[in-house]
């Protein structure tokens, strides 16, 4: 979605990689692998926002970065990342849309309660997909108990100057 990826960058969102194709078994099938998928979604990026030197050196590991079935060629992609100046973040609090198939409101909010009670600074994984139209719904209040809880919204251009 070129132009919808061009508009946010224009309306000044950060636009990081989570790679190109979300297929677990070609991006872990070697570091190089992983360092390929971030190219070819910031090529993609590039592209679709017109700023052929545009990158972004921020990646978040499909599945997380920590553990599972390719918890060590994850690991030795991480350091490969590094060598090209790309960090990594990971989502440390989520509504809990990947859960269950039955989902609401009032257990999206549950789950964010659960999951960032106690913690100075957040990132929350939330999904866009159709099927998740409970998430967008529920996304008001959301925003609102996040900012009730007083954490403030950032965007990445603020915080890794």
């Amino acid at each position: 979605m070129p132009d919808m990826v061009k508009r946010m960058y224009e309306e000044g969102h950060y636009i990081a990689n989570h790679g190109y194709t979300h297929q677990y078994s070609s991006i872990y099938a070697a570091p190089q692998a992983v360092l390929d998928e971030y190219t070819q979604c910031n090529n993609a990026v590039r592209q679709a926002i017109q700023v052929p030197e545009y990158n972004s050196h921020l990646f978040r590991f499909p599945g997380g970065l920590v553990g599972g079935k390719y918890a060590q060629i994850k690991s030795e992609a991480n350091e490969l990342l590094k060598q090209n100046d790309i960090m990594h973040v990971d989502w440390n609090a989520l509504t809990g849309d990947a859960e269950t198939n039955n989902l609401s409101i009032e257990f999206e909010l549950q789950r964010l309660q659960e999951t960032t009670n106690g913690k100075n600074s957040i990132v929350i994984l939330m999904h866009d997909a159709p099927a998740k139209k409970v998430t967008s719904d529920a996304l008001g209040q959301i925003i609102n108990y996040v900012r009730e809880q007083g954490y403030e919204f950032k965007n990445f251009y603020e915080i890794i100057k």
